[in-house]
């Protein structure tokens, strides 16, 4: 257990998001009959990189998707027992825990603020807002949780509570801000970054952000839901995945584990980053050498570890902004542009479109069979440089009653 993980617990708000029904299909994250509202009890943690889109102009995006990731497994190290809801934002991401565990949750954010500071020299605002506030406002966050396959779930969300959250943090980040006072200590076991850029195998790699900017929720949902019966009208779904088993490559025995290294040892050198940067050269070449050769051994199926990562990828999600990273046809690209900008003239919708050669993969494993998440970008800064043309575009066509994310 890590030194800043708490006891095991069955209390029933505990429990609250692992005993909720799975959605089976993508398209039902558009059913708001499929979430549950939040307990009042609960905590809305925002993690995100100061300065992320400079910082990503400078060629430093694997660094903010690390933090963004880290972030995450911090967290979720802090209290193992618990299946807690996240979604990643490329530069920052958005967690859901219990009130009750609040001590363990800040102090695994200060550690994680810390990483980015000491070891990245990067700024990472690390906010907790109470769901108690957002109801007492008039803001109800809603959680589903969709299976991506029979060992993972991922953690899909509703409502404009989270844009409001992320709105008063910026207002009033004294407010929210995790105080630098207090204890801090993170475990980041199981932050993985040992695959090469996964290519485009098709020709674009497009990572997409869609927001609704209607005021009624309903017409929100209305338009999420015919956009996703646009988009796999132009594309299937499993065909544009940006990850496919046969366009992975572990790095090799003579590339760069900095990244991880740093990550897993919070130093930026010294005997802990040495030991980490080589635990990871030599995992990553066992795993080349099983892959290559389809052997089973340290519990690693060579055999069906690739297909594994292929379908625990989350290039899909929902948190009232759709954040797809897809790879498409130079005519499917073509196509997506002219449906988005219809979209956008008629029915009231931003967003932001970056495109690359390659997806990066950032990943989380607790064990080599089944039970790890492997979150993906677009290179060069994806999400977050998707992130710039939808501000750019809500600047010109805000929501009514609501500003952008």
């Amino acid at each position: 257990m890590p030194p800043n993980a708490v006891e095991p617990t069955s209390a029933p708000a505990e429990s609250f998001y692992a005993n909720l029904p799975l959605i089976e299909h993508f398209e039902e994250v558009t059913d708001l009959a499929r979430y549950s509202d939040v307990p009042a009890s609960w905590l809305m943690v925002i993690t995100d990189v100061r300065g992320s889109t400079r910082a990503i102009e400078q060629g430093r995006y694997r660094d903010v998707n690390a933090l963004g990731v880290a972030s995450i497994i911090g967290v979720k190290n802090a209290q193992p027992d618990l299946d807690l809801p996240f979604v990643f934002g490329g530069d920052g991401a958005t967690l859901l825990v219990p009130g009750s565990r609040r001590e363990a949750t800040e102090r695994a954010l200060r550690g994680t603020r810390a990483l980015a500071e000491d070891v990245f020299d990067l700024g990472l605002r690390v906010s907790v807002v109470p769901v108690a506030d957002l109801y007492q406002a008039g803001h109800v966050p809603r959680v589903a949780r969709f299976r991506a396959i029979p060992h993972t779930s991922l953690a899909m969300f509703a409502g404009q509570a989270y844009a409001v959250a992320e709105r008063w943090i910026k207002q009033s980040s004294s407010r929210f801000e995790v105080t630098r006072e207090g204890p801090s200590e993170v475990d980041f076991q199981g932050f993985e970054c040992r695959w090469q850029p996964i290519r485009s195998q098709r020709g674009s790699t497009v990572t997409l952000l869609i927001m609704a900017l209607v005021p009624n929720e309903l017409d929100r949902v209305a338009i999420y839901r015919r956009i996703l019966q646009k988009l796999n009208g132009i594309v299937d779904p499993d065909v544009s995945r940006p990850v496919v088993a046969r366009g992975l490559k572990m790095k090799g025995v003579f590339e760069d584990y900095t990244l991880e290294a740093q990550v897993r040892a919070q130093q930026r050198t010294g005997p802990e980053f040495e030991r980490a940067a080589s635990s990871a050269r030599k995992a990553a070449t066992v795993g080349r050498a099983l892959t290559a050769f389809k052997l089973d051994a340290f519990d690693f199926d060579g055999a069906s570890y690739k297909a594994e990562v292929e379908q625990n990828t989350d290039f899909r999600k929902f948190d009232e902004t759709l954040r797809m990273v897809l790879d498409l046809s130079n005519d499917e690209l073509a196509r997506v542009r002219a449906m988005l900008q219809s979209e956008r003239r008629s029915n009231g919708i931003a967003y932001g479109i970056h495109c690359a050669n390659a997806a990066l993969m950032t990943c989380l494993v607790r064990s080599y069979r089944g039970d790890h998440v492997h979150f993906v970008d677009g290179a060069d800064g994806g999400y977050a440089l998707a992130a710039k043309q939808l501000k750019a575009q809500l600047a010109e066509q805000p929501r009514v009653g609501e500003e952008g994310r």
